[in-house]
């Protein structure tokens, strides 16, 4: 079966050699692009597909949009970078209404409005297939400042928000159980961390960020697989919020394993510089933002593992990949 990691690769190596301004090409959260000497552009795009994201019985019209809207907003954060506008397109079956339309676009538009990001153009199309939104986000960032998929050996591994919450919100709504409050409220609202690209930017103790909305687990391999490292983390350390925790407990399920492998959470993760994660971790406090270390980049390439409970486990990439489900 088809990994959806590996046929990203594939496209990128038939799309060819990238022009010279293209700093950042194919398979990272967003593209990077240099057109002027003072900026470099960042581009990503993302969609919402209903049967595969979503389920129209779980969300609003309204809650489609602001989804759509923090998907995107995440991988510009992701970059470090700033975003500044939109272009959103639908693809509407003949069961959703034009009044429906209006609300998807409304949730995405006042989401985007939150972080001064406006939308500026987009499609609309029919479709006999499911329910599509799809975006496009354009941001900024200083020229040579984008964050990028990208770790040192030593480097301290710090997240950047919570785990788990989304993901137990999913779980919820699919046995159509009530699931808690704060675990719903985590996936219909989730917040991208725009907060953490706008704290610490231009500070060189960041060498690399990944948006981790595919699960932490394997967005952290992403990472060392780019930059030839390994990991070890401490399962400790980890931000699972207490209605996680509750959650796992009611179900009798691993919170560590769970939120270990769990998507859905735009959280960011982040390479710093060890002598100054802590520093960097009160930044973000400071600003809101919850901040830990949850371990270290290793030069063992291709070897993650996990300390639960005094042993040290070897974990595989267990998060979403669209190709494997």
């Amino acid at each position: 079966m088809k990994s959806e990691f590996k046929l990203i690769a594939r496209i990128a190596r038939s799309a060819g050699r990238a022009k010279r301004d293209v700093i950042v090409g194919i398979g990272d959260d967003a593209a990077v692009l240099r057109f002027s000497a003072r900026e470099d552009v960042v581009v990503t795009t993302d969609s919402l597909v209903e049967g595969t994201h979503f389920e129209r019985g779980w969300l609003t019209p309204h809650e489609i949009g602001w989804r759509l809207a923090a998907a995107n907003l995440s991988d510009i954060a992701a970059m470090g970078a700033e975003p500044k506008y939109a272009l959103v397109s639908l693809m509407l079956p003949r069961a959703v209404s034009g009044k429906q339309a209006e609300a998807i676009q409304r949730g995405a538009v006042e989401h985007l409005g939150r972080h001064d990001t406006s939308v500026v153009g987009g499609n609309i199309a029919s479709t006999n297939g499911p329910l599509t939104v799809d975006m496009t986000l354009i941001g900024t960032c200083a020229r040579g400042q984008a964050w990028t998929r990208r770790a040192r050996k030593g480097d301290a591994i710090v997240l950047a928000g919570t785990i788990g919450a989304a993901a137990a919100g999913v779980v919820a709504l699919k046995k159509g159980k009530l699931g808690g409050a704060a675990v719903l409220r985590a996936y219909k609202h989730p917040v991208p961390r725009i907060d953490v690209a706008r704290a610490l930017r231009g500070n060189a103790a960041i060498h690399g960020a990944i948006d981790i909305s595919d699960g932490l687990s394997s967005d952290l391999i992403h990472v060392c697989e780019a930059s030839g490292v390994g990991c070890e983390v401490d399962a400790a350390g980890l931000p699972i919020p207490r209605a996680v925790r509750e959650f796992c407990a009611k179900r009798r399920i691993d919170p560590v394993r769970f939120a270990l492998h769990a998507g859905e959470d735009y959280a960011l993760l982040l390479s710093v510089a060890s002598q100054r994660a802590r520093e960097v971790c009160r930044i973000l406090t400071d600003a809101g933002v919850p901040a830990t270390v949850i371990g270290i980049f290793t030069g063992s390439a291709g070897v993650f593992g996990i300390l639960h409970k005094g042993r040290v486990y070897r974990f595989k990439a267990q998060g979403w990949d669209h190709f494997t489900r």
